[in-house]
């Protein structure tokens, strides 16, 4: 047994119909909470209606992985875009009630949001993505 790093942390960024979804995977903790935000500020730059940050797969998070919740959160609020975190452990949850920061899991928001991600959008030459990134048309 050592200290070694835990599980690599990943971010997997899909867009549909202007909702971003981040799925996480691995620990965010102070290492890897930096990688997050700037990802999160990147996106919010985007033309988006919401962000839905996946959190099934994260093992691990520490104070500064709440806190760029948290900051997220506020963005939100200030920049009218929305933002739900969906499938947080009973562990996560149980932190969040413990720091009173609870209402940043907003199942309401999240089932929205991923409503609207899921949603069969007609196909527009504006609006596809090729694989490599490009716009069509």
């Amino acid at each position: 047994m050592g200290f070694g790093p835990g599980p690599a942390f990943d971010i997997q960024d899909d867009r549909r119909n202007e909702v971003v979804r981040l799925a996480l995977r691995g620990d965010l903790d102070l290492a890897n909470a930096p990688t997050l935000e700037e990802h999160l500020m990147r996106v919010e730059q985007d033309d988006i209606s919401g962000v839905l940050i996946d959190l099934r797969d994260l093992t691990f998070v520490d104070s500064t992985g709440l806190r760029t919740f948290l900051s997220a959160h506020n963005r939100a609020k200030d920049n009218g875009h929305r933002l739900a975190l969906i499938g947080a452990s009973d562990q996560l949850r149980k932190i969040l009630q413990v720091t009173a920061t609870e209402y940043v899991v907003d199942e309401q928001e999240g089932v929205r949001l991923l409503a609207r991600f899921t949603q069969r959008s007609p196909a527009s030459p504006r609006t596809s993505t090729a694989a490599d990134g490009r716009q069509d048309g």
